[in-house]
C-alpha cells in the first residue's frame, strides 16, 4: 500500500419513489411467500418508474454525495460508473452520468462494474489513483434497475430493488482510509448467475410456443442457472467465502477479526449477512444492512448500508471498517478501512 492516505469524505444514496411490498407478490402466487420473504429479511423494495434510467438514478446519487462531502461537482477531477444496466449497450453510463450532473470537461469519467462488488472494485481504483498523485477527488457509483429485468416466475428475483449510491474519495490524514484490499475472481462460475437474453424460468422448465401473434416470450431476465455446474459451488461457499475474503484483506492491513470496530456488507440475503457476522466474530450491533427496506440492490445495497451508517452516526472516528461484497462473474471483493478524515 502507498504511503498516501485515501478514504471515503462523503457518502450519497438515491431510491425511486415506488414501494413495492411483499403482499405485491404474494398476490401473484397461490400459495404464500411470507416464509421466504422472512427468511431473506425483506419487506419492502423500491422500483424505478419506467422512464427512469440508471443515469438518472446515478447523477442524483453522486450529487447527494458530493453534498454530503461538503463539496462542489466541479472539484471531482474523476467519476466512476457501475451500471448493472447501462442505459444503452454502447458507451456505458460513464458519459451520461457525467453529462447529468453538470461536470466539466476537464473532469474523466469511466465505466468500472463487476456486479454486486462494483463499489468497492472502484473504490480500489479510486484509491490507487489518489495514491499515485493522478488526482485528489474521485467519485464511486453503482446502479441497479435490475426489476426491469425481473423474471416474475423465479422466486429469486423477488427481492430485487433498485436505487443508486455513491462515495467520494480523497485523501485522508495519516493512519484513516484505506487500509487493506482483497480482490478475487472465480471465473469458471462466471454463467451461473447474471442477465441474459432467454425465456422465463417457467417456459424453461416447461416450454411453451409463443403465441405468434404476440410474438416470443424472450427478453432480458435476471437467472441462476441451477443446473450450471458451478452454481452449487457458489451456493455452497456462499456463507463462508465472505469471511475468508475479508480476512485476507485484514491481513493485508495487519489486522484481525478481533480488530474489527464495524462490518458493512453487501445484503443478498439476512441469512447469508449473518453468516458473514458470525464468520467474522463480529456483534450483531455491529453490522448494519438495509435489505429489510430496501431488497438486493446489488452494488447499491452496500453503498446503502454504508450511507446509513454515515449520516446515522453509527461509524465512529477512527473505527476499524470492514466491508466485503460477492459479485456474479464471480467477483469478491474486501475493503478495510480506519473511518475518518
Amino acid at each position: 500500500m502507498s504511503q498516501k492516505s485515501v478514504g471515503i469524505i462523503g457518502t450519497g444514496l438515491y431510491v425511486p419513489d415506488e414501494i413495492r411490498t411483499n403482499d405485491w407478490f404474494n398476490k401473484l402466487s397461490p400459495r404464500s411467500l411470507d416464509r421466504i420473504f422472512d427468511q431473506a429479511g425483506v419487506k419492502e423494495r423500491r422500483v424505478c418508474a419506467q422512464n427512469e434510467l440508471a443515469s438518472d438514478m446515478e447523477a442524483k446519487a453522486l450529487l447527494a454525495a458530493v453534498e454530503n462531502a461538503g463539496i462542489s461537482i466541479g472539484d471531482v477531477e474523476m467519476m466512476f460508473a457501475g451500471s448493472t444496466l447501462n442505459d444503452q449497450p454502447q458507451p456505458g453510463n460513464a458519459s451520461a452520468l457525467h453529462h447529468k450532473v453538470g461536470a466539466n470537461k476537464n473532469t474523466g469519467s469511466m465505466n468500472v462494474e463487476t456486479a454486486c462488488a462494483s463499489l468497492l472494485s472502484q473504490i480500489t481504483v479510486a484509491y490507487s489513483m489518489i495514491a499515485a498523485g493522478l488526482y485528489k477527488t474521485v467519485a464511486c457509483v453503482v446502479s441497479v434497475n435490475w426489476t426491469k429485468t425481473a423474471d416474475l416466475t423465479d422466486r429469486s428475483c423477488m427481492f430485487m430493488g433498485d436505487g443508486a449510491a455513491a462515495v467520494i474519495m480523497q485523501p485522508v490524514s495519516a493512519g484513516k482510509g484505506i487500509l487493506g484490499i482483497h480482490l478475487e475472481t472465480h471465473g469458471q462460475h462466471h454463467l451461473g448467475v447474471g442477465i441474459n437474453f432467454r425465456l422465463p424460468r417457467a417456459y424453461i422448465e416447461e416450454y411453451q410456443a409463443a403465441d405468434y401473434l404476440h410474438g416470443g416470450r424472450e427478453q432480458m431476465y435476471f437467472y441462476m442457472d441451477k443446473n450450471h455446474e458451478g452454481f452449487r459451488e457458489i451456493g455452497a461457499a456462499g456463507p463462508t467465502i465472505m469471511p475468508e475474503i475479508s480476512k485476507k484483506a485484514l491481513a493485508k492491513a495487519g489486522y484481525t477479526t478481533a480488530d474489527i470496530d464495524f462490518f458493512i456488507p453487501h445484503n443478498p440475503s439476512k441469512i447469508l449477512t449473518n453468516a458473514w457476522r458470525e464468520g467474522l466474530g463480529v456483534a450483531p450491533e455491529k453490522m448494519h444492512t438495509t435489505i429489510e427496506k430496501y431488497g438486493n440492490m446489488s452494488a447499491a445495497s452496500i453503498g446503502a448500508n454504508l450511507h446509513e451508517c454515515n449520516i446515522y452516526n453509527k461509524l465512529k472516528d477512527g473505527d476499524l471498517v470492514v466491508m466485503c461484497a460477492p459479485g456474479a462473474g464471480y467477483q469478491y471483493a474486501a475493503v478495510v478501512l480506519r473511518w475518518g478524515k
